[in-house]
């Protein structure tokens, strides 16, 4: 069996159905990740997938591949990434695997893992699959179990809302279809629901709220019902998008800086963010009393760094935020969400008003450059040796470097074959100069790249 080593990214496991990843590859994984565990006395480990086509079929193979190994298995079935790791933290074993392709293609499917607390890199994966294993002659038990309720019911005992809210959600027909809902009305939310049927073919549109052009159903309906906020989540639930009651789109840095005041107001501590995310946040980490932390991008990065340094919250741009104050510190679109409706629902301002106090800055998106898998890391690795713009440089992940009137990123995805980059400025001048400098920089570098941003 041939094995693309591609597929074992720094921080989880993806790749294409069945060409890449398929029901053999993922038997080895299972053996490899049952050799871990049992190395480390985990004889135990839940199991969830998310609503693609590959997804039951990469479960069933997953479950018998380390029931052959002698683990027994939990398994949760349909479920987003965030039930998941809230059945992992309730194990003794505080161990979980979840099969999602996340926000990649549908004809993609992968391997999140978090073995003893701790997440796992699919590089480590790859190592393992490589040795020999000798494994217990016995064959693992599997019970079925579902969470969902316990989940419902932890996040209302805990959370304050305090008066009736309108929200929109889009789960992109993934699998935050199979709890978003029930977990709004049980709140006391008014929900309106866009796209909840679990869906692989994702038949209305991709479920990635980074990109924009997938909030655009969101926005119109938002308007619409004269809803107080609309949310969307991607293909597993882990992340969130969020819509004002305006219809206007809010980053998740600026998600990150509501939240940073909230919750420095009454607590003081360290956030930590990505180097994706606007020098802004990090002003107000500040002003509020709090010690910020720079990360690298990846759940992988900002969970390590949640065990080093346990802050209050951490966040990405791409729209994973992880709760620590008063959850278990897992990435949890769903949970986020919540947490938007509590702060609107404890103040008297809308969405829309919060968001307007926040400091201004232009800035763009998350900025895609399709390239391969095997140029991406080569091509950073020549920009940052060879990159001649002045400012203050910081490579904790690429290249960012931060000027008198704004910043600029160039990275690699670590899930995808594309270089990313943001760029933000302190007026719509600024903005384009800077994107305009590190283009032009690029092309420089590395001639040969095609620079069609998206």
């Amino acid at each position: 069996m041939e094995i693309t080593e591609s597929i074992f990214r720094e921080y989880d496991i993806r790749g294409e159905y069945p060409n890449q990843i398929n029901e053999d590859i993922v038997k080895e994984i299972a053996r490899a990740i049952a050799f871990k565990c049992l190395d480390l006395n985990i004889n135990e480990i839940c199991i969830g997938r998310d609503g693609r086509l590959s997804g039951k079929n990469l479960l069933n193979s997953m479950i018998d591949g380390l029931l052959e190994s002698g683990m027994d298995v939990i398994n949760i079935d349909l479920a987003t990434s965030p039930l998941l790791y809230f059945a992992a933290k309730k194990n003794k074993f505080k161990s979980g695997i979840m099969i999602t392709g996340s926000h990649n293609p549908k004809n993609h499917n992968g391997i999140k893992l978090v073995i003893n607390d701790n997440p796992v890199s699919g590089s480590e994966i790859l190592s393992l699959i490589k040795i020999d294993k000798v494994f217990p002659k016995k064959i693992g038990k599997v019970k079925n179990l579902s969470v969902t309720k316990n989940y419902i019911d932890e996040v209302s005992n805990h959370i304050n809302i305090n008066k009736k809210i309108r929200v929109v959600i889009d789960c992109g027909n993934g699998a935050a279809g199979c709890i978003a809902s029930d977990l709004y009305k049980n709140v006391g939310c008014e929900v309106i629901e866009l796209f909840s049927e679990v869906d692989g073919n994702f038949p209305n549109h991709h479920p990635d709220p980074g990109k924009i052009e997938n909030l655009e159903d969101l926005i119109k309906e938002v308007k619409i019902q004269k809803a107080d906020l609309g949310l969307a989540f991607d293909g597993d639930g882990d992340r969130v998008g969020l819509v004002t009651d305006k219809g206007q789109v809010v980053f998740p840095d600026k998600i990150m800086m509501l939240f940073s005041k909230d919750i420095l107001n009454s607590n003081k501590g360290s956030i930590i963010f990505d180097v994706k995310c606007s020098n802004s946040l990090s002003d107000i980490i500040k002003s509020s009393g709090g010690n910020p932390i720079m990360s690298p991008t990846g759940h992988f990065h900002i969970k390590n760094n949640i065990k080093k340094h346990n802050p209050l919250l951490a966040g990405e741009m791409s729209g994973h935020i992880f709760f620590n104050d008063k959850w278990y510190g897992f990435d949890d679109g769903h949970y986020a969400g919540i947490r938007i409706i509590e702060l609107i629902s404890n103040s008297s301002k809308t969405i829309s008003t919060l968001v307007d106090h926040l400091p201004k800055s232009f800035s763009t998106p998350e900025l895609n450059i399709s390239v391969t898998d095997e140029s991406k890391f080569k091509i950073i690795d020549d920009f940052v040796k060879n990159c001649n713009l002045e400012g203050e440089k910081i490579t904790l992940d690429g290249l960012r470097i931060n000027f008198d009137n704004g910043w600029g990123l160039l990275r690699a995805s670590n899930t995808t074959p594309k270089l990313v980059l943001r760029f933000e400025g302190d007026s719509e001048e600024s903005l384009y100069e800077i994107q305009k400098k590190f283009l032009d920089e690029l092309t420089r570098i590395c001639p040969d790249i095609n620079i069609n941003l998206t």
